[in-house]
């Protein structure tokens, strides 16, 4: 044949198929990837117990005087009197998201602070006794933000 010609074979269509309906599929299910996310979000989030610093690196806010008066164990530790928060957090898997928290009810207190008071009180003492900093322990940072979507884009490269 005089001129030019250009011969284009498909090989390997059957898994071409496979693989494209897997990342559609994942488009709709991204639970492998968020379960990874999980995971890494859990070694940041107690990573941050044990350099007792926010997010964003910047230190917890120290405990008050009254607070390190009254605490005998793990005095000088910063949201660890016992380990239980550090040790509670967890992550639950979906489609689409992940969820990152822990599950005891005074969570929230350290994430978010609360003033004395707040909660009412028992036995003529407020609840909390004294005002309670906010300690940031969830959340992303910009490295951490950076990694969830490597993490996302890894898990759908792997499907292509």
């Amino acid at each position: 044949m005089p001129g030019a010609s250009l011969k284009v074979e498909l090989t390997g269509v059957e898994e071409t198929e496979r693989r494209l309906r897997a990342l559609a599929a994942a488009g709709h299910d991204l639970t492998p990837a968020m379960r990874d996310v999980g995971e890494y979000l859990l070694r940041t989030t107690r990573k941050r117990f044990a350099d007792e610093k926010d997010p964003e690196g910047a230190p917890w806010a120290p405990l008050s005087d009254s607070t390190k008066a009254r605490k005998r164990r793990n005095a000088g530790r910063i949201l660890t009197k016992h380990g239980h928060l550090g040790r509670q957090i967890v992550y639950r898997a979906g489609p689409a998201e992940v969820l990152v928290g822990s599950p005891l009810v005074y969570a929230g207190t350290h994430q978010f602070g609360a003033e004395k008071g707040s909660f009412g009180s028992a036995g003529g003492r407020p609840i909390p006794w004294g005002d309670i900093p906010s300690r940031e322990f969830l959340g992303l940072s910009e490295a951490d933000g950076n990694e969830v979507e490597t993490l996302v884009r890894d898990f759908l490269m792997s499907l292509v």
